[in-house]
């Protein structure tokens, strides 16, 4: 940044890097920087994204996304990070959508079918949420247990079967762990 400070790229690096080591918010100013020298430089708007996610800044985060999804419509990382602030908002509905989104482009995200899930649950449709959980947890996600608790007391309360899923084989944690935003690589 010091040899190119005009340059949107350089404050991108700087603030990935400053992000990957825990400084989110001297992350976030340096890809404030990096956006307003290129308002194109998509990755940086998906990475700022991240940043105000991680400081529980929710609409800053799906503002930030949505600059990102302007550009390019198909970004998996944006929809992804939207979703997220939409559920730590309690707007399931938007939430859904998001997910939704995700699931077009990249079906093999387990990650995606357990916060479907978890939307569908707060939407009290617990019947679809179990199914999503289920494939979740087919692909290896490990869900959160109260999750499956708070879905388990409401399908004994309507009357229905309480298993929420059926355990197979014992599987591998692959829990596709929400990206951020952070796609540093390629820079």
């Amino acid at each position: 940044v010091e040899e190119q400070p005009e340059s949107a790229r350089a404050w991108f690096r700087l603030g990935t890097a400053l992000m990957d080591v825990g400084f989110v918010s001297e992350g976030e100013r340096s890809l404030v920087r990096s956006v307003e020298l290129d308002p194109e430089h998509v990755r940086a708007w998906v990475n700022l994204g991240g940043a105000r996610l991680t400081r529980w800044d929710f609409r800053g985060s799906i503002e930030a996304n949505e600059r990102a999804l302007e550009i390019d419509p198909d970004l998996t990382a944006a929809h992804f990070n939207r979703g997220l602030g939409y559920l730590y908002l309690g707007e399931p509905d938007k939430m859904l959508e998001c997910f939704e989104k995700v699931l077009e482009k990249d079906p093999n995200n387990s990650a995606a079918y357990y916060y479907r899930a978890v939307g569908l649950n707060a939407l009290g449709r617990t019947e679809e949420a179990r199914q999503q959980l289920s494939i979740a947890v087919s692909m290896g996600f490990s869900p959160d247990p109260d999750l499956i608790k708070d879905m388990e007391k409401k399908l004994q309360v309507a009357g229905s079967p309480v298993q929420i899923m059926e355990f197979g084989p014992e599987k591998e944690n692959h829990n596709d762990a929400p990206n951020k935003g952070n796609e540093s690589s390629n820079g």
